[in-house]
């Protein structure tokens, strides 16, 4: 059993609605959110930021009180620099009501947070500037969502009363060192939709792509040096025709992989589960063409547990990353974490490949699920950085050295509980590929970057439910075909099908007399033992029967004086027509004679069913269904073991003549 995943726990004095982790240090944490203004609660607005380094706590390392008239920490990126020895977080707060009211919301704010020097010192946590970037005349429009890559940002507007006025804000943000932090706005895009969630990534050394979602669209734009192009529609959610439903799955969540691929997080419609979805994004060359060139197309799909209706968040990592922005994305594993409203985590692998300039994502396989992470709804989820260590070197000893332990912290908040979970997901590194026997020139080969993969094992799609499905279809192809042939009369009553269906499709059978009734036929010849219970069959055959047992009842006891034995024997008898004339008609009469009758009347001797010929069998079969003592139902097992005296001469060209 694998051992389980360790966490660590903190329970702050404030809801907490964003989080990130420090680009440079797996171990800083920050966190914000608050009540949202005196008037709406009495929780203060707060940011935090937590040192992660111990396995099972989490600790307070600063921490600011922000102004209780002003809105709580809707969005927030740590910087990727440093100013002096602080992190540069950068925030999105609503001003105070009556600011907003006026038109002066200074929604982005920019914080300088303190790396204490000592473990046991506390940081402080200062304001450096705020500014604002919308434009929008709505009172109730706030940073919804922000995004920062590189030097290059861009915030989005949640917008409750009028989403047709939804923008998206694209910005650049001075070097950590300025004096001046705020933010440089260099355009914006309007958008007929609020934009659901959107990532942004650097691809080069001068350009950034973003992507962005609403309800039933994926759109990009690529951020130039000097222009934005786009927003180009990439993809839309297609109707399902098949079924001719109005409704369908909408998206909530949308992260870069790499430059060419997504994944997205789609909902089904009604609460009946959620997907998670990866594509192939179009060529930047290809964007505003045609609407084939211009499309990105599906690549990887996987539904999430049963358990969970809708996907919540989504968070993905890549454990062996580029050397620079725009660098070839070589062979690596991504980890993605998807939080859904049952506050539960679900983690993901998937797998990039890449052989030569050709890249794909396969393996998109569940690992674990962690249930009931918070007390309510998870508001939040984010990935530690990882950046690949270098290899250790060797031991002087000549030993191999031990294998340092690596891990990924995944953090999540609870707005309702308060609370912030940091897990620690083990990581193993993969052995360097052995290096190519073909080579020009004998020369010593590079050292292979180190790769790493997440060392809990993923669980890869079973055929267990398919076999199962199969299995249950051959059992009921069983039942059919077993109820059949009992309905049938050719089979004992197994499972009582003859019990349950309409009396109007049953017929007799090996098993089953012409009166329905189970009769498991068997016909005894004259010199079986007699039997204390004789078939109940009608007619000529029921009459042999009632002979056979009697004669054969008779020469057990000694009461004949010679030995007897039952024959079938046919017979021609004038029968009068419907017109008044006559006919001849061949009937079957049941004989009991001795053993020598037959040379004394110069009869041909009768014989056992397998004996007849071919056309004998023929007659004798026509003979008895014409008198309505057999049916082809019944089969030709019933005449075992009788003996049929032979149809022959002007008999059998009566027989003939009726029958034909």
């Amino acid at each position: 059993m694998a051992a389980p995943i360790p966490s660590a726990e903190i329970r702050l004095s404030y809801p907490l609605y964003a989080l990130d982790f420090d680009p440079q240090d797996a171990n800083r944490l920050v966190v914000g959110g608050g009540g949202g203004g005196s008037s709406r609660s009495g929780v203060g607005n707060k940011l935090t930021v937590l040192d992660a380094s111990h396995v099972d706590s989490l600790q307070v390392v600063s921490e600011i009180d922000l102004s209780r008239d002003e809105d709580s920490v809707n969005t927030l990126v740590a910087g990727p620099g440093r100013r002096a020895n602080s992190i540069l977080v950068y925030a999105g707060i609503n001003s105070a009501a009556e600011d907003v009211e006026k038109g002066n919301n200074k929604h982005f704010r920019v914080f300088a947070a303190d790396l204490p020097a000592k473990p046991t010192a506390e940081g402080k946590i200062a304001e450096l500037s705020r500014s604002s970037l919308f434009s929008v005349a709505d009172t109730d429009a706030y940073q919804r969502l922000l995004r920062i890559s590189g030097r290059v940002g861009a915030a989005a507007t949640g917008t409750i009363g009028r989403p047709k006025d939804a923008e998206i804000a694209v910005f650049d943000l001075p070097a950590a060192s300025s004096s001046n932090p705020a933010p440089t706005l260099r355009g914006k895009v309007e958008l007929s939709k609020e934009a659901m969630d959107m990532d942004l990534l650097q691809i080069s050394d001068d350009e950034h792509q973003l992507v962005y979602c609403d309800a039933y669209d994926i759109y990009t734009l690529v951020i130039g040096p000097s222009s934005i192009r786009g927003p180009h529609l990439i993809f839309t959610v297609p109707f399902d025709h098949g079924t001719g439903a109005t409704d369908r799955p909408s998206f909530r969540c949308i992260r870069f992989l790499t430059p060419g691929f997504v994944l997205a997080v789609a909902n089904r419609p009604k609460g009946a589960g959620a997907v998670l979805q990866g594509f192939r994004l179009p060529k930047l060359a290809d964007l505003g063409k045609t609407e084939k060139e211009g499309k990105c197309r599906l690549s990887v799909a996987t539904h999430l547990p049963k358990g969970i209706a809708r996907g919540t968040g989504l968070a993905v990592r890549n454990l062996s990353p580029p050397a620079a922005p725009g660098a070839k994305q070589d062979d690596a594993q991504f980890v993605a974490a998807v939080t859904g409203q049952d506050s539960s985590i679900t983690l993901f692998t998937l797998d990039h490949q890449a052989v030569g300039d050709v890249s794909l994502i396969a393996n998109l396989f569940p690992v674990t699920t962690f249930k009931e992470v918070h007390s309510g709804p998870i508001s939040g989820v984010a990935f530690s950085p990882f950046a690949p260590p270098p290899p250790p070197p060797p031991s002087s000893s000549g030993d191999a050295p031990p294998k340092p332990v690596h891990h990924l912290k995944l953090a999540t908040i609870g707005s309702m509980g308060n609370t912030c979970v940091v897990h620690r997901l083990p990581l193993k590194r993969l052995p360097a590929p052995a290096p190519s026997a073909a080579r020009s020139r004998p020369e010593k080969p590079a050292p292979a970057a180190a790769r790493y993969v997440l060392a809990l094992k993923s669980r890869k799609p079973s055929a267990r439910n398919l076999f199962l499905g199969i299995a249950l279809g051959v059992a009921f192809l069983a039942l059919l075909l077993q109820a059949v042939i009992e309905v049938k009369g050719f089979s004992p009553p197994i499972i009582g099908a003859r019990y349950v269906t309409p009396s109007r499709w049953h017929s007799p059978g090996l098993y089953y007399g012409p009166d329905g009734k189970y009769t498991a036929l068997a016909i005894p010849s004259a010199s079986a033992a007699p039997s204390s219970a004789v078939p109940a069959v009608e007619g000529v055959l029921g009459e042999y029967l009632a002979a056979a047992a009697s004669a054969a009842a008779s020469a057990a006891e000694g009461e004949g004086e010679e030995a007897k034995k039952v024959v079938l024997r046919p017979f021609v008898e004038e029968e009068a027509t419907d017109e008044g004339e006559t006919e001849p008609a061949v009937v079957v009469k049941v004989e009991v004679e001795a053993e020598a009758d037959n040379d004394e009347t110069q009869r041909e001797p009768a014989k056992g069913w397998e004996e007849l010929s071919a056309l004998q069998k023929e007659l004798w079969k026509k003979a008895l269904k014409r008198a309505g003592q057999w049916t082809e139902e019944v089969g030709e097992a019933v005449f075992k073991g009788v003996l049929f005296g032979e149809i022959g001469g002007a008999v059998g060209g009566a027989v003939g003549a009726m029958v034909a």
